[in-house]
């Protein structure tokens, strides 16, 4: 089942404290959290101030949010990032419903979302640990590719994948 045409993402700050509650009570594994940080962690940076350079972005479907992403661009970027690059720090799928195709569907969806908000980033990128083959795989499938060298990472190697966001556009 494709959801990409019915997926929609929304700015932490417009969403309901109902919709807020959601994304706090996301389900992920350990393994999930050690790869990518806690969901409080990530709201962190959603609620550390009013730049303009952090988007929490709630995955919603069918009036449900299954998911979360958080976005870092400029200042918030990581320092191996591009200055026309947007970080993909972490992305999460409520554990019930992982193996739907949702975090694919959301990676579709990111680019759109990217021109309507940040016209001027050109690309988004992120760092996936070595030993998440499901996040590589997932990444791949939407369109990521690793570039460089891998590095070592807070807990193991990493690789930096990337994918242009004028291309991904119809």
């Amino acid at each position: 089942m494709t959801f990409a045409n019915t997926l929609v993402l929304k700015r932490w700050q417009d969403l309901t404290l109902t919709e807020q509650t959601v994304v706090r009570q996301l389900g992920i594994s350990e393994q999930q959290s050690e790869y990518a940080g806690t969901i409080d962690r990530a709201l962190e940076h959603c609620q550390a101030g009013t730049d303009d350079d952090v988007a929490g972005l709630a995955v919603e479907i069918q009036a449900h949010i299954v998911g979360f992403l958080l976005l870092k661009r400029r200042s918030k970027n990581p320092d191996w990032a591009s200055p026309t690059a947007a970080t993909i720090a972490a992305m999460r799928i409520d554990q019930p419903r992982q193996g739907e195709g949702l975090g694919g569907a959301a990676l579709q969806v990111l680019p759109s979302w990217v021109v309507q908000n940040w016209p001027e980033v050109r690309s988004l990128i992120l760092s996936v640990d070595e030993d998440n083959a499901a996040g590589i795989r997932a990444y791949t499938k939407a369109g990521f590719q690793q570039h460089g060298a891998r590095v070592q990472g807070r807990i193991g190697w990493e690789h930096h994948m990337s994918r242009a966001v004028a291309s991904s556009q119809a």
